[in-house]
């Protein structure tokens, strides 16, 4: 059986620059101010004993949202108590985060490509398609423009203190070669234009906004072939600088969360949950009881809990933000997709199957059984 435990760490700066990426538009010579690697010793063991929650007892909505051949995206606005998903096709449904029902279905003008970003201020809903990024009013649920773009396919953000849409040129579509050729790059919000494109190195599965400092997060793989090397790339988003790269070093490519009060990145990959501070100095690196992969992440500022989604079973797992410890499990009907956490209504919606399901998650903890996420496997390290 494979030891757990929060990890005592060793983080090592190493000054360190390398080439240089260009495009078409403004470009940034790829200088990186740190990077950062880590060591870690597992000691505790496995929890077991606990029952895991039956998602049917804390359910508060189910809703159809129909099949895709891909896997899906989510996002939420609290502020319009909106839901948005899409899958393969070139529709976005629009949930009602208070009725649970779909309230439109929106054609897009393309086939969506894996992306979603949302505007809060304004409300307008940016959705990633191929060739184009599509501009949703939230409002009347209508397509009011598209911004032509060349982003792969992959996650979209944005950043609302800069009005500026991030993408990637070296995106990890599911079940492809990790591609360590990559660039970050932002184009107005507004008109499309290139105003940031930062050489990474990484192909990117995953970017997040901190519109307080005004970062952005690229989480992917530094390595060619199938093993990823996940890498977590720090951007300052006014000077579109590369501030730092922490190595994780999970062979599988990662996801990730922020929380909005803390400013703490949470990254998962193949055996391990890392929680980074804003600036990427990882502060801890724990065994999450199950070798992974996830597919997807979510947080609960309000109970600061980490949410997680593993792929391989049919179980959403709930981890202590400060510490990394498993808190709670709830069972599903089958494995989740994306999650997603709405901080209005306390609602966590998760995608299994061609159901969107919401519930409130309970404030006891304890509903543990490790031995049910393959915790008594053997993982291969982090």
């Amino acid at each position: 059986m494979r030891n757990r435990a929060i990890a005592a760490l060793l983080v090592v700066a190493i000054l360190a620059g390398s080439g240089a990426g260009y495009l078409i538009g403004y470009a940034n010579e790829r200088t990186v101010a740190s990077v950062s690697t880590t060591m870690t010793v597992n000691t505790a063991t496995t929890i077991t004993g606990g029952t895991p929650i039956p998602i049917a007892s804390v359910e508060t909505g189910n809703v159809s949202i129909g099949s895709s051949p891909y896997t899906y995206a989510i996002a939420v606005n609290p502020n319009a108590s909106r839901i948005y998903v899409i899958g393969g096709s070139n529709v976005l449904t629009v949930i009602g985060a208070v009725s649970h029902a779909v309230v439109a279905r929106v054609t897009l003008p393309a086939a969506s490509n894996g992306g979603i970003a949302i505007d809060y201020k304004t409300g307008m809903v940016y959705v990633l398609v191929k060739g184009a990024i599509a501009v949703v009013n939230g409002t009347t649920n209508t397509v009011v423009k598209e911004l032509p773009t060349n982003f792969a396919y992959g996650p979209i953000a944005f950043d609302s203190s800069t009005n500026t849409l991030y993408g990637s040129l070296g995106s990890l579509r599911p079940g492809s070669p990790f591609n360590s050729t990559g660039f970050l790059v932002g184009v107005d919000g507004l008109t499309g234009a290139i105003t940031a494109n930062v050489s990474i190195g990484i192909g990117t599965n995953e970017i997040l906004v901190n519109n307080q400092l005004d970062l952005i997060y690229a989480v992917g793989c530094n390595s060619q072939g199938l093993v990823c090397n996940s890498t977590v790339s720090v951007v300052n988003g006014t000077s579109a600088k590369l501030m730092n790269e922490t190595r994780l070093g999970s062979l599988y490519y990662a996801t990730a969360t922020i929380d909005e009060k803390t400013g703490m990145v949470y990254v998962s990959g193949d055996s391990q949950l890392v929680a980074l501070d804003p600036y990427g100095t990882v502060v801890y690196n724990y065994y999450p009881d199950t070798c992974g992969p996830f597919i997807g992440m979510a947080d609960d500022p309000t109970l600061n809990q980490v949410i997680m989604a593993p792929q391989n079973y049919n179980y959403l797992l709930v981890y202590n933000g400060w510490f990394g410890n498993l808190l709670n499990m709830y069972s599903l009907p089958n494995s989740p997709q994306y999650v997603t956490f709405n901080p209005v209504t306390n609602e966590t919606y998760v995608i299994v199957s061609e159901s969107l399901l919401t519930f409130k998650g309970v404030a006891s903890t304890g509903h543990v059984n490790g031995t049910l996420i393959g915790a008594d496997q053997f993982c291969l390290p982090p």
